[in-house]
């Protein structure tokens, strides 16, 4: 399946792409090989090896979202405390604005020193 012009990087699926990087990694093609067999530069296939490799890494480090005991990634986290940060400022809010409604419904009923002439 040898790829050969300019434009051969841009024809490889996302599949191809994945079996030529697996083996680069497994030893059993070099990158200047994978790279004549496919038609593409040893500078194209070492990027494929380094982003897959990013990925895969980034994958192992977090942890997905309700998986059992997980905590998710640091961002996941930060915006969880973020979100019940502003679920709280939501809420004393709504309290305010209650106690505020219910004080204006019954201000005729309280007396106070500072309205009297």
């Amino acid at each position: 399946m040898s790829r050969t012009g300019p434009r051969a990087r841009s024809r490889l699926s996302v599949q191809e792409k994945t079996q030529v990087v697996l083996a680069v990694l497994g030893g059993e093609m070099t990158l200047a090989e994978a790279a004549r067999r496919h038609g593409v530069t040893p500078q194209a296939v070492g990027h494929w090896r380094d982003r897959f490799l990013e990925v895969g890494k980034v994958g192992l480090e977090s942890r997905m979202p309700g998986s059992a005991g997980g905590a998710g990634s640091q961002t996941e986290r930060r915006l969880r405390v973020e979100a019940e940060q502003l679920k709280l400022a939501l809420a004393e809010a709504t309290v305010q604005l209650w106690i505020w409604r219910m004080g204006a419904e019954h201000i005729d009923a309280v007396p106070s020193q500072t309205s009297k002439r």
